[in-house]
């Protein structure tokens, strides 16, 4: 059975030695680099693998759903589609509705877990994400399906210059293809 402790402890020191990295890049700024600087800092082994294709595996595997900041994630194939419909509905009775959609594609990627935000994502830690990019931190949707419904009545200015009262409500939706492998930090040899 995993010592506890000592596995928020090793996720500590890496979470800790990434995010003081924030804005700067690591090694030769490749993923793999960062998840390797923080494990090698922390004290925890690297990945087995070492491939440019490889499916690295950075410890201790366990449930995406079960992460905790300092654990490594690992994808492949992966991409996330957010829309966040809109249906704006005037005092009389007019409506409006507006479709904002963004998505996100890690093909062969690696990062570290900041945060568990359960349904509403996780906070990661990454670099190379775009090709080049320092270390940013940024949120990742793990769960497909609706996200969150939120309703709200203000008043509006209408595209004909009138401002009247109006209940909004956002859907924001969520869909998810590929995988994303969790893994806990293991100690290193002594």
């Amino acid at each position: 059975m995993p010592d506890d402790t000592a596995d928020k402890e090793r996720n500590e020191k890496v979470y800790g030695w990434v995010r003081g990295r924030l804005g700067t890049r690591v090694g030769k700024g490749e993923c793999w680099d960062l998840a390797d600087g923080a494990l090698r800092e922390a004290g925890a082994h690297s990945s087995t693998t070492t491939g440019k294709k490889d499916d690295y595996v950075w410890g201790r595997r366990v449930e995406v759903s079960a992460v905790m900041r300092g654990d490594i994630l690992q994808f492949r194939n992966y991409t996330v589609k957010k829309t966040v419909a809109t249906k704006i509905t005037y005092a009389d009775g007019g409506t409006e509705t507006r479709d904002e959609t963004s998505s996100m594609t890690r093909g062969h990627h690696t990062a570290i877990v900041a945060a568990n935000n359960g349904a509403k994502g996780l906070e990661i830690f990454e670099q190379n994400a775009p090709e080049g990019s320092p270390v940013t931190q940024g949120t990742l949707y793990i769960k497909k399906g609706v996200l969150s419904t939120e309703t709200t009545q203000r008043s509006v200015l209408r595209d004909d210059g009138k401002r009247v009262l109006a209940t909004i409500v956002k859907t924001t939706t969520v869909q998810v293809t590929g995988w994303v492998r969790a893994y806990r930090p293991q100690a290193g040899k002594k």
